[in-house]
């Protein structure tokens, strides 16, 4: 029946499954983070659609807590196998960690990972504004576009990706940063690897997937 078979995107819909990323820096491969996604859980809608509750926890090399503890964010996948997400909930609750008391606004900010991506495929830019305390922050998604197809082996085992190309721009008070991203991205799993450069292009960061556990 309908309600049995869900369409899979790409993301990770199995409750109670932990993803374990490790992003390295590219020059030396010293660990910048460890990242744990756990999805917590997963909720069918009436119109078919799944509501994915996960949160992600970042530690530092030597263990530390970052972000004043997890990021709890939601997905949806819809049952043609359309993954949307509002990309300012990652800021929205960094910031809500940090200044619990303080009132967090944010704009609401679709992006769409559709079910099917072949190369070529252009993908809808994005735009994020969230404030917290008369000081905010913005972030761009521009020239997203499917850039190749790939087959990764990770520690985490064999995956057949999508490699998604985009360009960053991130402002704040004393801060402006402008990256370029290329995500291998694999249905039903996700992220498998996220490689950041500076404007530059030179390497910076990979992160990659290690470990896929039940809880």
């Amino acid at each position: 029946s309908p309600m049995t078979t869900l369409a899979q995107g790409y993301i990770c819909s199995s409750q109670g499954t932990q993803l374990q990323y490790v992003r390295r820096y590219a020059d030396n491969g010293k660990v910048k983070w460890r990242h744990t996604m756990t999805i917590d859980r997963v909720t069918r809608l009436s119109d078919g659609t799944c509501s994915i509750d996960y949160d992600s926890d970042f530690k530092k090399a030597n263990g530390r807590q970052m972000y004043g503890g997890p990021v709890r964010l939601t997905s949806d996948l819809t049952p043609d196998g359309s993954v949307r997400m509002d990309v300012s909930q990652t800021m929205l609750s960094l910031l809500r960690n940090v200044f619990p008391k303080a009132d967090v606004t944010n704009s609401e900010c679709i992006t769409s990972l559709p079910p099917v991506m072949r190369v070529g495929d252009v993908l809808p830019n994005v735009t994020s504004v969230v404030a917290a305390r008369g000081i905010e922050y913005r972030m761009s998604v521009t020239g997203r576009k499917v850039t190749g197809t790939d087959t990764i082996t990770t520690p985490a085992g064999v995956f057949p990706c999508v490699v998604v190309t985009e360009n960053k721009v991130e402002k704040t008070i004393g801060y402006n940063r402008e990256t370029t991203a290329q995500t291998w991205y694999c249905k039903g799993v996700g992220m498998v690897r996220h490689d950041t450069y500076d404007k530059n292009m030179i390497l910076e960061t990979s992160e990659v997937l290690e470990k896929i556990s039940k809880q």
